[in-house]
């Protein structure tokens, strides 16, 4: 209990007022239902005396007593499933913030992707909105024993001490169920990350499923990872629905034994018809709560382990920090410097010791095999990656010392893989920069090279533009990626292979686009093609993490280099 207490105290004590009223509701509806066993033990005594007046009382107290515990009970649930309404409202709320804080390290090495991170923002919180109504029964029930269990001292303190030799054994069989709820919540949360994981790949990936003949292998992956959901879905119904069962039987027999001494003593006169009535309507009350409580015990479980696997990501320090008096992106710098950066990831350098000075308007191309350091380098600049030693300046200003808004305000990216929101084509150029008035699209998408297909299209730039764009063609998306960069005209620009995807027809289109992008910024650009990287100020080749040659492309290809040899390559292919 004090693990589940622990694990959702933090989440509801946010709704500490709230949480009072559900315990004065709680309390009040006990009250009036615990009342109900002396109030029938009444009536047979009435009845054997003809007291009218008291057989017509008596029942009118009861149900206005269930009448009561009944409102009372409305808005004791209301209010505690509204809470749990609120804290899963909050946790997504949370878990969306720290989603987006996280820096790029925490979404490639989360083993279970972007799936698993849906599953937990969907499934896990589910869990949670769904178990959290059941503390009300840990709020409500323990006041209905206590009542039921005061009003049976004063019937039989003998017989209610025997029953009480009974509550270890129930309490250690909830417990040995708990625990291995436990381990099985786990495991079913974790099954519903891997299919939910699988449902994903499978949607992203059509063209690829399909075009390999890969259904077949994803319905096996599917058929697997449901059968082990199932299993453990298996494991806690069974664990479920047996602590139910077990309760009752353990129950039973102590029921048993209770009828059996009651019955010696009505025998022998020591118990009245009414007494019996009472006693027996007080123990089904007790054995109702008490089996509340128990269902409660459980469902916690459950909701124990989900909160534990959302702290988990909410708790995680992969983030990249704002500075706390953060400095203002120079108006007048002259230059970005990479001083001594290193980089690391899972104890391999990417970066090692990386010294570079990019003036202010100059174009630097960076060039190097896969795994090299380009992308990583480029990372760093927007902080998407922190560099594990070393410092990078805009001007005379480390970028950590900044704000992340300000700093990422002034640099633009485009890349070879580009992301279009599911959204019009107008409302996706004006996410270069919200808060600049829209009348600045047209003539963006024009500088891009892009209004010629958005005014075919029927709606214009009203088009809605598909699931990551998939109504426009790879070089239209690459046009309205570039427009988008153009609108946000920022002075530093960062192209991530941003033609490499491309035929040559397309890339001739989005190139004119990208002309019109590099004028008056500074730019850093990675690319294969020599037409590209040709027309660069400056070359900057990288070598297993570290700068071995940078220069003009005459000059490199003079020195018969690293470079000249990646250019020789290039023209074969």
């Amino acid at each position: 209990m004090r693990t589940i207490f622990k694990s959702l105290w933090p989440e509801l004590r946010i709704y500490t007022k709230q949480l009072l009223i559900v315990f004065v509701l709680g309390a009040g509806m006990s009250a009036a239902k615990g009342i109900a066993p002396e109030l029938i033990g009444r009536l047979p005594d009435a009845w054997q005396h003809k007291d009218y007046t008291e057989a017509i009382r008596v029942p009118i107290f009861i149900s206005t007593a269930w009448i009561i515990a009944a409102v009372f009970r409305y808005y004791h649930m209301y209010w505690m499933t509204y809470i749990a309404d609120l804290i899963a409202v909050n946790l997504r709320r949370r878990l969306m913030n720290k989603y987006l804080s996280l820096n790029l390290g925490f979404f490639q090495s989360f083993i279970r992707g972007s799936g698993g991170l849906m599953s937990r923002m969907l499934n896990d919180i589910n869990i949670i909105q769904g178990g959290i109504p059941k503390f009300a029964d840990l709020v409500r029930e323990p006041f209905l024993v206590a009542f039921t269990f005061g009003y049976l001292v004063y019937l039989d303190w003998r017989l209610t001490l025997f029953l009480l030799t009974g509550m270890p054994i129930v309490t250690g069989a909830i417990r040995k169920f708990a625990r291995s709820l436990r381990k099985y919540a786990r495991l079913n949360q974790e099954s519903m990350e891997d299919l939910t994981q699988t449902i994903k790949e499978s949607l992203d990936g059509t063209r690829i499923v399909q075009s390999f003949n890969l259904q077949g292998e994803m319905r096996r992956r599917f058929e697997t990872q449901a059968e082990d959901f199932l299993y453990s879905r298996r494991k806690i119904i069974s664990r479920e629905e047996a602590s139910g069962p077990v309760s009752e039987s353990l129950a039973a027999f102590f029921i048993a034994a209770v009828m059996i001494y009651i019955g010696y003593r009505a025998i022998n006169g020591q118990f009245s018809i009414g007494n019996f009535i009472s006693f027996s309507f007080a123990i089904g009350l007790l054995q109702d709560s008490t089996k509340k409580v128990q269902d409660a015990f459980i469902r916690l479980q459950q909701c124990a382990v989900a909160v534990e696997r959302l702290n988990a990501i909410l708790d995680d320090t992969n983030v990249i920090p704002d500075p706390a008096s953060p400095k203002p992106f120079p108006n007048q710098w002259d230059e970005i410097e990479f001083r001594n950066v290193t980089f690391r990831y899972d104890q391999t350098d990417v970066l090692n010791n990386v010294n570079l000075k990019i003036k202010r308007g100059e174009r630097v191309a960076l060039v190097g095999s896969s795994g090299a350091g380009k992308s990583t380098l480029i990372n760093m600049l927007p902080r998407f990656f922190d560099p594990v030693s070393g410092k990078i300046l805009i001007g005379n200003t480390p970028i950590d010392e900044m704000s992340l808004a300000e700093l990422r305000r002034h640099v633009a990216l485009v890349s070879q893989d580009v992301f279009l929101f599911s959204d019009t084509v107008e409302r996706n150029i004006w996410s270069g920069d919200f808060s600049k008035p829209v009348d600045g699209i047209k003539a963006a998408a024009q500088l891009a090279n892009a209004d010629v297909f958005i005014n075919r299209s029927g709606e214009g730039f009203k088009a809605r533009v598909g699931e990551r764009g998939s109504m426009f063609s790879g070089g239209e998306k690459q046009r309205i990626s570039i427009a988008r960069a153009i609108f946000k005209d920022a002075p530093i620009l960062i192209l991530d292979e941003a033609t490499s995807a491309l035929d040559s027809e397309s890339e001739q289109e989005v190139q004119k686009g990208l002309d019109h992008l590099l004028e008056g910024r500074t730019a850093l650009i990675i690319a294969h093609r020599l037409s590209t990287i040709a027309n660069c100020d400056r070359i900057v080749v990288l070598e297993k993490g570290q700068i071995v040659e940078q220069g003009s492309h005459e000059m490199l290809m003079a020195k018969q280099g690293p470079y000249y040899r990646f250019s020789q390559l290039q023209s074969r292919i």
